[in-house]
């Protein structure tokens, strides 16, 4: 009954090692996943060896330890293939950081003149607030003294003030 379990065994493990070994070759000028092949060919042969040793003693080539050998083998093969997945997955992940890393801001260059502290956005409103104020031609009060068919002056537009000078009366400079 083994026996029919690890001929499929070391048939797919030949396979694998068989097919790792080309696709190793096919990339090798290539520089890249030279560290997962590797491992899996080496773990393909680990299986095959151990499945040729069990095959062995079944057919009644009897070998010293021959079970504690063949354990050894395949854990030995699972080690290495974990190692090779792990070694390449670390590979891939710092391949990746490295290309999609966001750029960072230069750092500012250091002059002699001082830089004036970046205003909150508060601030910016408050000032543009005031220099609109300062901008007006017209007393508050002005809209609400113009003629109903009369258009609205394009500065009274832009003021922040225009509901108030609407509705109130014309104030005295």
């Amino acid at each position: 009954m083994v026996l029919y379990l690890e001929v499929p065994f070391a048939a797919i493990a030949l396979v694998l090692s068989f097919i790792s070994w080309k696709t190793l070759r096919a990339i090798k000028h290539l520089d890249v996943g030279k560290s997962f092949w590797i491992p899996v060919i080496l773990s393909g042969i680990f299986f095959f060896t151990g499945s040729i040793i069990v095959i062995l003693n079944d057919l009644g080539v009897v070998f010293g330890y021959s079970a504690e050998v063949t354990g050894f083998i395949r854990l030995l093969a699972l080690c290495v293939l974990v190692g090779g997945v792990y070694m390449y997955s670390r590979q891939i992940r710092r391949n990746l950081s490295e290309k999609f890393t966001l750029p960072t801001r230069p750092a500012p260059a250091d002059t002699l003149e001082e830089t004036e502290p970046s205003k909150s956005v508060v601030d910016s409103l408050e000032e543009k607030k005031t220099t609109k104020e300062t901008d007006c031609n017209h007393s508050l009060g002005y809209l609400k003294t113009l003629p109903k068919n009369t258009p609205i002056p394009d500065e009274c537009l832009s003021c922040a003030k225009i509901v108030e000078c609407k509705h109130s009366y014309l104030t005295k400079p």
